[in-house]
């Protein structure tokens, strides 16, 4: 019964040793469980010939081939331990540390297990490799990779029975010094009940994919040298035959064939037609997959993303996706404002004059539906194939179009290509379609983005304009106010030869004013910057207060040190004229607006303040500075203090506001005092 259960044992190791070296031994660990399987059958072998001679006895007189087989697979163990934990080049601190312990465990298990007279010894040894193979097996299970584990769990299963085997058997041994003749008998089966699931595990392990080392480039152009020289080298031999054997006009035959064959050389190197084909045959017969696709997306990131002036956009979309698949040109179509598809880019295929594609069209409604890639020949033949959608006649009237890829951008098209005919006849199969549909949804992306900022830009210049138009009404505004104050005042003071004077000064700053506001019309731009000129900002406040005299209450001025400033009079004057006029409105007629003046290190300040109504902390953080924003209603613009705050800054100052409700407002204007120098406010 021994010899039979190790008999059978020793051809299911020998069977699976065989299996592995014919089928698997491209699978990851495959020797190292071959090699454990031949141990295993070798000392099966010997287990068999024993038993069959001596009896159960024979186990003890095994022992170096117990370690041998032990060994074995603690090496499979510890091959797997190391793959998941390290790189192929050094092996890691851990996998080492395991290595030097069970090297320590094996030698030291070496001698009772060898030697022939410590027979209780021996039973100890093989107990140790017993609980030592079990440890090993559940270290290599728990640092296995989840997603790996599916892969060594037959295996696992496999020793770890087998090591559990032996524990069973072997502390028997150990413990009462007898052995189990039953356990002994049925070893052999219960190791071959193990063989099945090691299968199973080296049928799931993936196959080392080894791909070519070298380069699709390289390939390409080494085959185009050989090719080329192998063809010199034919010319040579006829041009050698036709001097030698042409009789007298040998050497003018020799000299034209060289110069045709060398023409006819230069016309197949560079004709496009001919590589795409040689393309096409060394990748059929070198390669497994089609594409280098590293290569592939680097192209087509590039092509997309460098800047061309010679080449817009659209045409550069065009060409990224088609020298994926050699095709020359083709169209780009994108979705417009209205929801129709137009025709947004052509490269060379003419001058087309295609109508729009509706929305609701089934070309369309098709590339949204499926997301296939359309083999216009396939269609032309085989109509069935698309879900007898019917394209459109001029898509498939015209022979030169060959693929229309969709542009999807999550479920949304944003457009489509149509690409021409390729360079050499070709076919496409899955693998085209797959790389095709991510590069049109990629594709999708760029096109979106271009559009947005498209639109962004269109946006922005209608918001210049519309910024230039809120400027020109608050200018006119303030004209309005200068000419109203004078016409009101003008029945009572005509005869006034000061109010006369000053009637005219008004109405001629009103009219340099307009003046200006149309200079900048003209330009389609927002205000420009004036030219800067020396401004002593205690006149200024004085003039400040003479035209702010016709509201309550009147602002009171008081200066603490002159200064002398850089800037625009005429612009400087409104900020203040608005800030007073604003202080003003908020304020009842029995209260107080006061304009101070004075120096703080490199900063020239003027503060306006006022014990009106006052603002809301939220209004100041949110809305003040921002432009339509204001608390009077109907009544104000409500880019007032936007563009004060705008034209103090051209200044090189700042403007700053505190306030709280009903108790008053202080707007502070800080410009670089002239005496201070540009040095001085930059440290600041």
């Amino acid at each position: 019964m021994a010899a039979a259960s190790y008999l059978i044992a020793t051809l299911a190791f020998l069977g699976l040793a065989a299996t592995i070296l014919l089928r698997w031994r491209d699978r990851t660990s495959a020797l190292w469980v071959a090699g454990a399987s031949l141990a295993s059958a070798l000392w099966a072998g010997y287990l068999t010939v024993l038993a069959h001679t001596h009896g159960g006895q024979a186990l003890l007189s095994a022992g170096v081939l117990e370690l041998a087989r032990n060994g074995a697979w603690f090496v499979v163990l510890l091959t797997l331990l190391a793959s998941n934990a390290g790189t192929r080049h050094a092996l890691p601190a851990a996998f080492r540390r395991w290595v030097a312990v069970v090297a320590a465990f094996l030698l030291l298990l070496l001698v009772p297990v060898a030697w022939p007279g410590l027979e209780a010894w021996q039973a100890v040894a093989m107990l140790a490799l017993a609980i030592g193979g079990l440890v090993l097996v559940e270290q290599t299970y728990r640092n296995t990779p989840p997603q790996r584990r599916w892969e060594i769990k037959p295996l696992c299963l496999g020793l770890g029975g087998l090591f559990a085997f032996d524990l069973f058997l072997f502390a028997d041994l150990a413990l009462f010094g007898t052995l189990n003749s039953p356990s002994w008998q049925a070893r052999g089966l219960a190791n071959a009940l193990v063989v099945p699931l090691l299968a199973l595990s080296m049928a799931r392990a993936l196959p080392r994919q080894e791909g070519p080392t070298v380069s699709r480039h390289l390939l390409f152009h080494t085959a185009t040298l050989v090719g080329a020289g192998l063809y010199l080298l034919a010319v040579a031999s006829a041009g050698y035959y036709l001097r030698h054997f042409g009789g007298e006009l040998g050497a003018a035959l020799q000299v034209v064939f060289l110069f045709g064959a060398g023409l006819l050389l230069a016309l197949v190197l560079f004709s496009g037609s001919f590589r795409a084909r040689l393309k096409v045959l060394l990748t059929k017969h070198f390669f497994s997959y089609k594409y280098d696709y590293r290569q592939e997306w680097l192209r087509f990131t590039g092509t997309l993303s460098t800047e061309d002036v010679d080449m817009p956009f659209r045409q550069r979309a065009v060409l990224a996706i088609a020298e994926m698949v050699d095709s020359p040109g083709g169209l780009l179509w994108a979705r417009g404002d209205d929801g129709a598809y137009t025709l947004d880019g052509v490269l060379n295929l003419g001058a087309p004059d295609h109508p729009p594609e509706e929305p609701e069209g089934e070309l369309v409604a098709f590339l949204v539906r499926s997301g296939w890639v359309i083999d216009l020949d396939e269609y032309r033949n085989e109509t069935g194939r698309y879900q007898g959608v019917a394209l459109p006649g001029w898509l498939v009237d015209n022979p030169r179009h060959w693929l229309v890829i969709p542009l999807l951008k999550d479920d949304e098209l944003v457009g489509f290509v149509v690409l021409s005919q390729p360079r050499a006849p070709r076919g496409i199969d899955w693998e085209d379609r797959d790389l095709l549909k991510t590069a049109g949804r990629q594709l999708a992306v760029y096109v979106a983005l271009v559009q947005a900022n498209e639109a962004l830009l269109e946006a922005r210049q209608f918001e210049t304009f519309h910024r230039l138009a809120a400027f020109l009404v608050h200018d006119l505004k303030n004209v309005s106010a200068q000419l109203s104050l004078v016409c009101s005042n003008a029945e009572r003071h005509k005869d006034n030869p000061e109010f006369v004077a000053d009637a005219f000064r008004t109405i001629a700053n009103a009219r340099d004013r307009l003046d200006r506001t149309q200079a900048q019309l003209r330009k389609a731009q927002p205000r420009a910057d004036a030219p800067l000129h020396p401004l002593s900002l205690r006149a200024l406040l004085d003039e400040v207060v003479t035209h702010s005299q016709d509201l309550r209450p009147a602002p009171e001025l008081r200066i603490k040190a002159d200064s002398e400033v850089l800037g625009d009079h005429e612009g400087l004057l409104n900020v203040l004229l608005h800030l007073v006029r604003n202080a003003q409105e908020a304020t009842p007629d029995e209260g107080w607006v006061r304009l101070t003046l004075y120096k703080d290190g490199p900063w020239a300040i003027i503060e306006v303040a006022d014990n009106g109504c006052g603002m809301a902390e939220d209004f100041m953080q949110r809305r003040l500075f921002r432009p339509f924003q204001t608390t009077k209603g109907n009544a104000g613009m409500g880019i007032g203090v936007y563009e004060a705050r705008e034209h103090i800054v051209r200044m090189g100052g700042r403007l700053e506001v505190a306030s709280k409700p009903e108790q008053g407002t202080t707007f502070t204007v800080k410009l670089p005092a002239r005496a201070s120098g540009a040095a001085a406010v930059q440290a600041s």
